[in-house]
């Protein structure tokens, strides 16, 4: 079967036209009777390993492929063998490009230094200095967006990415700046959430209007963290805020498409 490669979404190819190597319903290929010409697939490809030939080979050993039409790929997505069932196209590349990850790591900081350290398929916590501690950013690859930065709260009070020494204080309220007039800086472990449809799908640049909890709850359904600060150092700072010297902490990250 000749075919036309339109999208990687596991793996690597060299050539955008393929030869599969399909089968008379013996040596566990599927007939090519069901793929007519011009329609659209989606195919989990191997190599023909025992079988006679040789190049790419299409299992009939189980259900590896869907149908693609309107959008939408039908065919058993991750039922039992035969069970049909549809799912929007864009869904299931989210399952390849962002698949589940759940990972833990600790660390240390000196002030004014910055931290990176990646996790998942392609993102990237950071802890990015700022005048009063840290902010904690996630980015994705090849983009400038925190995806973390719709982490609620978003008013009324101090946001769990920001992190200052008055939030470490035993005596926050002695600090002239701090805002909302806060009596406590945030809990520990700080939550926080992220997704990559923030800045694309979810309050992009063009947004023109404020941020729902119906928009957070997506957000969070895709990416969950916790940052949790163990021992640190302060220094007195102006007007009664105190600066971060050092602090180490310990990151639990979950998240990806179901």
């Amino acid at each position: 079967m000749d075919i036309l490669v339109l999208e990687t979404l596991a793996g690597g190819l060299l050539d955008s036209g393929l030869r599969v190597q399909m089968g008379d319903g013996m040596h566990c290929r599927p007939l090519m009777d069901g793929f007519a010409p011009d329609s659209e697939w989606i195919l989990a490809l191997n190599e023909s390993g025992a079988k006679p030939g040789s190049g790419w080979a299409l299992s009939h050993c189980g259900e590896f492929w869907l149908r693609v039409e309107d959008g939408e790929v039908v065919g058993s997505i991750d039922g039992g063998r035969q069970q049909v069932r549809r799912m929007p196209l864009e869904r299931l590349r989210g399952r390849f490009r962002y698949p589940r990850f759940h990972v833990e790591f600790s660390g240390s900081i000196r002030s004014g230094k910055r931290y990176r350290r990646p996790f998942g398929s392609c993102f990237e916590l950071i802890l990015e200095p700022i005048a009063t501690g840290w902010e904690i950013l996630v980015r994705e690859a090849g983009r400038d967006e925190n995806l973390a930065r719709l982490t609620p709260p978003l008013h009324s009070a101090p946001n769990p990415r920001e992190i200052e020494g008055w939030h470490l204080s035993g005596t926050p309220w002695e600090c002239g700046r701090r805002p909302y007039n806060a009596e406590a800086g945030p809990e520990n472990p700080r939550p926080f959430i992220f997704s990559p449809e923030v800045g694309k799908t979810v309050d992009g640049p063009g947004a023109s209007r404020s941020v729902t909890g119906e928009v957070v709850g997506r957000v969070g359904k895709f990416g969950r963290g916790t940052f949790a600060i163990g021992k640190f150092a302060l220094a007195p700072g102006e007007n009664g805020c105190p600066q971060i010297e050092w602090m180490e902490f310990f990151v639990r990250i979950a998240g990806g498409y179901e």
